[in-house]
């Protein structure tokens, strides 16, 4: 309390502090003695049998070992890149260190390979692929044999170290990508069937390719989506709206015996999407016909969307992108390239260059035409068809002729001016998102004709 005086007679004397110090003292030093004397003890003492580090590791490369190579018929896999996609394995391990799969990822790769595994610890109990393998394919830098980027392929991994597991299921996670695999025990029919089916079921939902306009609806009951099932890096975004808020749910997918299967669910308030089954195609109404879960659904072209997102247009005119690049021109009715544009001697790419130039006071976007020039081993941009731009009220981009740029071949005029006219339709494009650097302008005429942009 302030202002009380503490009296010096309640202080201890000096001589009484010092006696306790020096007794405290000579206990810790004998405590610092006993502690060390038990460590040095301790250091003597052996590891009961199996209690080692080393002999820990080696029992549990045993273990996984003896669950690999105890399916009497093998593992299903599922193998997820970190580059994305899903692609189906079956694999018999034996105890001489031998591994025969198959695979879906391409026609060739249903035929059953044997190559070598071996278990390993590394940081981390693994399992190592060390022989070229389909599981390699995927791997591969060469992008003619990958399907993937050059130099990474599609970023998958060959050397797996082990995460969970359990009797009837293993999963591991890539040591150098990230990759999951999953492994899940087969019966005798999976064993020498799932692959075939497997195909078949990636055959039937490939007649999605019937399809003429570029919205695929899928309706669950009451509820209706536009979906994008990618086949070549396997791949669904589902499109949906908060409110007025347009969503992209992206995931990749593996094929089923009957249908696909996602990596990740897709949940919309009651509704929860993991996986597409019993799809079937009806040829003759042009429809698919599946299940979401216990529920019956639907796949049907659509001539727009389900709902069009009204900002998208103007998003992606003001981005700020000096540049769209597309590799095959419009697409028309399901056909590819089909105007032609490949069919133009060095042609690169098409480009798209948003707010191109001013002529007479109005700002031009420029749809050009980029060839390599193989004397300098360069890109020139040649020629083009320019166009003013509206961005519509209802979220259509609409572009109006307004002439070419640069020198034109002759024998190019055929196929600039069908690019020319397609590109200036009347009723313009929806904009569609399909990634972070992607996009595909779709036409709002009749949803069958589409340019895809990446940058």
């Amino acid at each position: 309390m302030p202002g009380t005086l503490i009296s010096t007679a309640c202080k201890p004397e000096h001589k009484q502090l010092l006696i306790r110090f020096r007794k405290m003292k000579k206990l810790a030093l004998i405590s610092i003695l006993l502690l060390a004397v038990l460590t040095a003890c301790d250091k003597n003492t052996e590891p009961a049998p199996g209690e080692r580090p080393e002999e820990r590791l080696s029992q549990a490369l045993a273990a996984y070992k003896s669950q690999l190579t105890s399916a009497p018929y093998g593992w299903k896999a599922v193998l997820y890149p970190a580059g994305g996609g899903g692609y189906n394995f079956v694999l018999k391990f034996t105890e001489s260190d031998r591994v025969v799969m198959s695979s879906d990822i391409n026609s060739s790769t249903t035929t059953a390979m044997e190559s070598t595994y071996r278990l390993k610890t590394m940081q981390r109990p693994s399992l190592l692929f060390d022989t070229y393998s389909y599981l390699h394919i995927l791997s591969d830098p060469d992008a003619a044999v990958s399907g993937g980027d050059y130099g990474a392929g599609r970023y998958s991994d060959f050397e797996f170290s082990f995460t969970e597991a359990s009797p009837d299921q293993i999963i591991l996670t890539g040591n150098m990508m990230g990759s999951k695999l999953v492994l899940t025990r087969a019966t005798q029919e999976e064993a020498s069937s799932y692959i075939t089916d497997v195909q078949a079921s990636a055959a039937t939902i490939g007649n999605l390719s019937r399809f003429t306009s570029y919205f695929k609806r899928l309706t669950i009951g009451s509820t209706a989506f536009d979906i994008n099932i990618n086949h070549e890096n396997r791949a669904l975004i589902i499109y949906y709206f908060e409110g007025d808020a347009a969503r992209m749910f992206t995931t990749n997918f593996n094929y089923t015996a009957n249908g696909i299967q996602l990596q990740e669910p897709f949940v919309y308030g009651d509704i929860t999407i993991t996986a597409f089954s019993n799809v079937q195609y009806n040829a003759a109404a042009n429809r698919f016909n599946l299940n979401i879960n216990s529920t019956t659904a639907t796949i049907q072209e659509a001539a727009r969307p389900v709902k069009v997102d009204v900002q998208s247009a103007r998003t992606f005119y003001n981005l700020g992108v000096e540049y769209w690049v597309s590799l095959t021109g419009f697409t028309v009715n399901g056909v590819e390239d089909a105007l032609n544009t490949r069919s133009l001697p060095n042609l690169y790419f098409i480009g798209y260059w948003p707010q191109y130039d001013v002529y007479q006071n109005r700002t031009y976007d420029l749809l050009g035409f980029v060839f390599l020039d193989p004397s300098t081993n360069s890109l020139q941009l040649e020629y083009g068809a320019a166009a003013t731009t509206t961005l519509s009220s209802d979220g259509r981009i609409v572009f109006s002729r307004l002439g070419t740029l640069g020198e034109i071949p002759e024998t190019h005029n055929t196929v600039l001016n069908a690019t020319m006219n397609q590109w200036t339709i009347s009723q313009g494009y929806y904009v569609i998102k399909t990634g972070e650097s992607s996009y595909d302008l779709v036409s709002a005429q009749d949803g069958k004709a589409w340019l895809s942009l990446y940058r």
